[in-house]
């Protein structure tokens, strides 16, 4: 057993170095002689398919599959160490592969922790959410951006704890995919301040 074994969580919104921050920790352990692997969902194929790639230009070859049971099957014995980025877009069973594998080896995850609409991100499946992959971490490591909001001209450049949608250089519609892959063109960065909430979650929070 791995003295370090264990599971960590990077997460964050979108924009705050979450795949950077998962490529430097795998690089350091490879420099330690530990073995990895890195996975990633098909989902996400916006630079490549053989890499994660960050917004800001880091990369590290990666194995790309479409669910949990395609990542066992590709998961060698020899890993001490298993990488996954952007993991919101997994399947539910994603905890609890999690939960087991961190007895004896390093994980490391990165993934949004909510979704535009301010609410933890449900898995592909929608039969768990993020918070439960939060609730068995054994660290997490909360990234925040920074608040893009224009107002006259000045950005705001607070720290961004929450993401906004949009669709047309508006606020995307409540009802709009909570999946959908995209970059600064469909999604900002936003303070508490100048996050646009929606009346329908604030509805569902008073009930």
């Amino acid at each position: 057993m791995l003295t370090e074994s264990g599971l960590t969580v990077i997460t964050g919104t979108m924009f705050s170095g979450k795949s950077t921050e998962l490529i430097r920790r795998i690089r350091r352990l490879e420099a330690a002689d530990f073995r990895t692997q890195l996975f990633k969902p098909k989902i996400d194929d916006r630079y490549a398919l053989d890499y994660v790639i960050s917004h800001d230009g880091f990369q590290k070859e990666a194995t790309y599959i479409n669910s949990v049971i395609e990542m066992i099957a590709n998961l060698e014995e020899k890993t001490q160490v298993i990488g996954i980025d952007e993991v919101q877009f997994l399947d539910s069973r994603i905890v609890e592969f999690c939960d087991q594998q961190a007895m004896n080896r390093i994980v490391l995850v990165a993934g949004l922790a909510k979704n535009f609409h301010d609410m933890y991100f449900p898995f592909s499946d929608e039969k768990l959410d993020m918070s439960e992959l939060l609730r068995i971490a054994d660290h997490t490591v909360p990234l925040n951006a920074i608040c893009t909001y224009q107002d006259n001209g000045h950005r705001c450049r607070m720290n961004a704890t929450r993401v906004q949608k949009f669709s047309d250089g508006e606020v995307a519609p409540f009802d709009s995919p909570i999946v959908q892959v995209g970059g600064k063109e469909a999604y900002e960065p936003r303070c508490r301040l100048h996050f646009q909430q929606y009346q329908e979650v604030l509805d569902r929070l008073k009930t």
